[in-house]
């Protein structure tokens, strides 16, 4: 099914150790590019996650963000560094008797003392909520996912409507085509007479050679041939099932180039009129097809 490139998914899992939250965003990129938003102590599951999106989104650019919830009641712990808080007691103890000082030295004087007292918070044990996390994204990725069909329905839709006007584009300059030779052997026909004066055409031969010269400088049935076909073929990659960003645009490409040609060869004021026509749509799927991935 054609996808688009920008979507949205969130995820969320939770056990007793604590609960992730999982977010991911896709924008247009030509390639597929990556952004990460983890905790300190969740990084490691940065490779993880990449490879994970990489089997499922073949370009574009995509951002993640993870927050991560403990349900532990400490979250801190402190230390208390008993080496130093013994030499403070010596050494105020010292200041005391040297200075004649009176008083005792209190618990609540060494604990101000630097270095005394240490706050760690704890540490996460992000190796062990992998399975966690990994629930999380599942589900950010499966919403993400049908986020970025059911955009991408619309813009088949869109993009199928686009080609149907080609068509009808196309058709026009093939009956015009056709016509060709008959309205110019008509018209050089006229020509003659007027110049002449006559009601007859006396050098049949010399005519119908200038009729084949003008045919074959202004055949533009190959290049209908082709516009033909690649319209058939953008039609089949717009219901491939595979990542067909890049083919639509070449296609695309592909058309406008072989209606450039058509434009320059042909000298019917009604082929000119169709061939602008194929080529401002043209430029409609290629401005869609930048959201495809």
């Amino acid at each position: 099914m054609l996808r688009s490139m920008t979507g949205f998914g969130a995820g969320e899992a939770e056990n007793s150790q604590g609960r992730i939250y999982i977010e991911i965003k896709t924008l247009n990129h030509k390639y597929f590019d990556i952004i990460s938003r983890l905790p300190a102590g969740f990084l490691v599951f940065e490779d993880k996650i990449k490879t994970r999106l990489q089997k499922k989104i073949k370009r574009g650019r995509i951002n993640v963000f993870l927050d991560y919830e403990s349900f532990a009641k400490n979250h801190n712990s402190a230390n208390v560094d008993m080496v130093a808080a013994r030499s403070y007691v010596k050494q105020l103890k010292g200041l005391k008797r040297s200075l004649a000082l009176s008083g005792e030295v209190t618990v609540q004087q060494i604990i101000t003392m630097p270095g005394i007292v240490a706050h760690r918070p704890q540490k996460v044990m992000a190796a062990q909520l992998w399975p966690l996390a990994q629930k999380a994204l599942v589900k950010a990725l499966k919403q993400l996912l049908a986020s970025k069909e059911e955009e991408g329905k619309a813009l088949k839709s869109h993009l199928l409507k686009i080609s149907k006007k080609i068509d009808t584009s196309l058709v026009i300059i093939k009956h015009q085509a056709g016509e060709l030779e008959k309205k110019y052997k008509h018209k050089l026909a006229s020509s003659i007479k007027t110049i002449t004066k006559s009601k007859k055409i006396y050098n049949r031969e010399k005519l119908e050679e200038e009729v084949a010269i003008f045919v074959r400088n202004n055949d533009i049935s190959e290049e209908i041939c082709r516009i033909d076909a690649h319209i058939k073929a953008f039609k089949a990659a717009v219901s491939n099932h595979k990542e067909v960003g890049r083919r639509l645009d070449f296609i695309a490409q592909e058309i406008s180039r072989e209606a450039n040609t058509v434009g320059a060869k042909s000298s019917n004021f009604r082929v000119s009129k169709e061939v602008i026509k194929i080529k401002s749509l043209v430029e409609k799927i290629r401005e869609q097809t930048q959201n495809v991935e």
